[in-house]
C-alpha cells in the first residue's frame, strides 16, 4: 500500500502536501477544542440565545434612537 506512496512524479505531491495540510488542520482544531476551557464554550453557546441587542460600544438600539 504504501509502495505507492514513495514512488511520486510530479502533480502527486501536491496531492500529498494537501492531504497533510487537511491532516494537520484537523487535529489542531480537535486539540484546541479538547483544551477549550468550559467557561468559553458556555459563552459561546450562549450567544444566539442572548437577547439583549448591546453592540460593542454598550450601547443598544433604543439608547441610539434618543
Amino acid at each position: 500500500m504504501f509502495k505507492q506512496i514513495t514512488n511520486l512524479q510530479g502533480d502527486e505531491m501536491y496531492l500529498i502536501a494537501s492531504l497533510w495540510i487537511f491532516i494537520v488542520f484537523f487535529v489542531t482544531v480537535g486539540i484546541m477544542l479538547f483544551f477549550m476551557k468550559k467557561d468559553f464554550v458556555n459563552y459561546m453557546k450562549g450567544i444566539p440565545l442572548d437577547d439583549s441587542e448591546t453592540e460593542f460600544n454598550g450601547q443598544t438600539d433604543e439608547d441610539k434612537k434618543l
